[in-house]
């Protein structure tokens, strides 16, 4: 966040951004203004030519409707067909079947014309690709320009009953034939008994002319028709039946849809369709049965109560909105690259010479007081940039006074330093070896007092030696803790060296209560180390463990590989002794540091200061865990990789 409250304290950019703002606000929002403007007609546009589509569609199936129930009335009103189907149904009832009566000479002759009437009509009238004649008693379909169906009786006949007798047309909506298996629309003309030489007709319906449209190459053709749809428009025929929507057609995006493909009512999916069916019209973006966004026009047809649908992807519909707003952004974008080209350039030229007087400043204010700003005009700026230069000498020169002074306070605190070093050392030193020394004067005193007590001065000869040996081993100890010395690294089991080093305490373990218990984890790497130093540590830990815990208790030994670091093993040594304070915590590594200050205990301070220094050495690490009351534990990290 700071790096950018920095850039634009900058005058360069201060300067550019006004430029843009006040460049390209206003072409912004004449941009903005032009696109909505454009969108709003664009889409406008498309909603009236889809519109102009459904209406189309629309007065496309009514007309044809009409035309198909002219057509139908015309058949109807025709008094020698009439009479001609009257005489065959007459005729049929006389005989056992269909296949008699055209054996017989009359019956053969009479349903050969009829069937070439029936012919000529369905030529004459193309919509239609089959018409049949059934026998109003039973249903039965006496005589019909497609052979396969004669004979066979109409289940559904009986719904038509009431209709015929009101000697009216009917109409049988989209449905699947069971007598063609196709999907077809069937109107029904009452046939009067019709007297064969006056033509004169009574109130008796004695059966019914029925002509099939076959759907699939009547009305879809005219639904199919999608001009000016694109690739995903289309045009759909619904019905409703009872809580679903049937599609009369089949689909673009769905073929063999056609009375198959059933949606219920309350679906949020193609919406248009339901109140399209419903009786009502407009148009509305949804989703269509694909679950797919579109926009649609939906109609109703009222003579069936169908509901026509005229949609189109809203991806399609709206693609000349996509692509200018495409153009738009683009001219957008250029305009900006040339505004901020231009601002740029006009910027440099007033900035440059303040850049360089800033990048002077700077470098002056770094340290560098042979660093000269190189401007030469005669200007505010080129003014400043002399007295820059001026101020720079000046402090080139002080400088170099206060430098040889810090140099010398620099030296004599370090020296401060050396001995206050040394003295604390001394007294640590000192306060060590002061203790075995004054024991030394005590038992030289006592000597000297009684010679001739040869019992006593055995003693205290012999306590003498101790304390000589105890000061031998202050000296030993801190020498080893100051001089380097040499790792002498081997590839080793981490388990083998702490079962050896077990064995070099076991004779403090043996008198004791403490309990070990070991968890070696036998599947570990081999780790690098130096034998001998590693061992030391791991027996001045196991040997500080078992004297924390004088009443006994348990020193487990763990090992596992490291979680803190990738690579290496750790020994964990735990004891359930007393535990370690948190103020001694933090001094436990430091040299001369012990807590072995009851009497009877025997300490330098240096077993864990040597042992961290040998951990590290090894690239390894040292950790101290511990709970009053509960007990401590040394985690010890060494690497199983060489050089780690």
């Amino acid at each position: 966040m700071n790096y950018y409250r920095n850039i634009f304290k900058s005058i360069k950019i201060q300067l550019i951004s006004y430029i843009c703002l006040l460049t390209t606000v206003p072409l912004l929002f004449v941009c903005v203004v032009e696109y909505y403007s454009s969108k709003s007609a664009i889409e406008q546009r498309m909603i009236e030519q889809l519109t102009s589509i459904a209406d189309l569609k629309k007065s496309e199936l009514n007309n044809w409707l009409e035309e198909r129930l002219t057509d139908t009335s015309v058949i109807a009103r025709n008094k020698v067909l009439a009479a001609a189907a009257t005489s065959l149904l007459q005729q049929r009832r006389r005989f056992e079947s269909i296949d008699e009566l055209r054996k017989s000479e009359a019956g053969r002759i009479n349903y050969e014309r009829i069937l070439d009437n029936l012919h000529v009509l369905k030529q004459f009238y193309k919509h239609y690709n089959v018409i049949s004649i059934i026998d109003g008693a039973n249903g039965e379909v006496v005589i019909s320009t497609y052979p396969g169906i004669v004979g066979k009786t109409l289940s559904s006949f009986g719904s038509y009953i009431d209709t015929l007798g009101k000697k009216e047309v009917a109409v049988k909506d989209i449905y699947t034939s069971e007598l063609t298996d196709q999907n077809c629309m069937t109107y029904f003309c009452p046939v009067c008994m019709t007297d064969t030489i006056t033509l004169e007709s009574s109130d008796i319906i004695i059966g019914a002319i029925l002509l099939d449209v076959n759907v699939k190459n009547s009305v879809e053709p005219v639904i199919r028709n999608w001009p000016g749809m694109g690739t995903t428009g289309e045009t759909l025929l619904v019905r409703r039946e009872g809580n679903t929507i049937v599609y009369l057609n089949d689909l673009r995006h769905k073929e063999g849809a056609a009375l198959q493909f059933i949606s219920p009512i309350h679906s949020t999916l193609d919406i248009p369709s339901v109140l399209s069916s419903g009786g009502e019209e407009g148009i509305k973006e949804s989703v269509d049965y694909r679950n797919v966004p579109v926009l649609s026009a939906y109609r109703h047809i009222p003579v069936l109560n169908w509901g026509l649908v005229a949609k189109q992807d809203l991806t399609e519909a709206f693609a000349p909105v996509e692509k200018l707003k495409n153009r738009v952004v683009v001219l957008i974008f250029v305009c900006i690259t040339v505004v901020i080209a231009l601002g740029v350039s006009f910027t440099n030229r007033i900035t440059q010479p303040l850049l360089q007087l800033a990048q002077g400043a700077k470098a002056i204010g770094s340290g560098n007081l042979d660093h000269r700003i190189s401007i030469l005009s005669e200007n505010e700026v080129g003014l400043l940039a002399k007295e820059f230069n001026h101020m720079a000498a000046k402090l080139k020169e002080s400088y170099s006074n206060l430098e040889q002074k810090v140099e010398e306070r620099t030296a004599q605190l370090l020296r401060a330093e050396r001995l206050a070093a040394v003295g604390e050392l001394a007294a640590e030193v000192a306060h060590e070896i002061n203790n075995p020394l004054g024991g030394l004067q005590n038992f030289a005193s006592m000597i000297e007092h009684e010679p001739e007590n040869v019992p006593q001065t055995k003693k205290y000869a012999t306590l003498m030696l101790e304390g000589l040996k105890r000061v031998e081993l202050i000296v030993k100890r801190l020498l080893t803790f100051s001089r380097p010395y040499t790792l002498r690294i081997s590839e080793n089991n981490i388990n083998v060296v702490i079962n050896n080093s077990l064995e070099f305490v076991e004779h403090r373990i043996e008198p004791s209560l403490v309990r070990i218990h070991k968890e070696l984890n036998e599947s570990l790497p081999m780790v690098f180390i130096d034998v001998d130093h590693v061992s030391m540590v791991f027996i001045n830990m196991m040997v500080n463990a078992l004297e924390s815990m004088p009443d006994g208790g348990t020193l487990t030994i763990k090992t596992d590989t490291c979680k803190r670091h990738e690579g290496c093993v750790t020994v964990y040594i735990s004891d359930t002794g007393c535990g370690i304070q948190g103020e001694i915590m933090d001094k436990i590594f430091e040299p001369f540091f012990t807590t072995k200050n009851k009497e009877g205990e025997k300490g330098l301070g240096m077993g864990l200061a040597i042992s961290k220094r040998i951990i590290e050495d090894h690239g390894g690490e040292i950790r101290i865990e511990s709970h009053v009351g509960e007990g401590t534990t040394f985690l010890v990290c060494l690497p199983s990789r060489r050089g780690e």
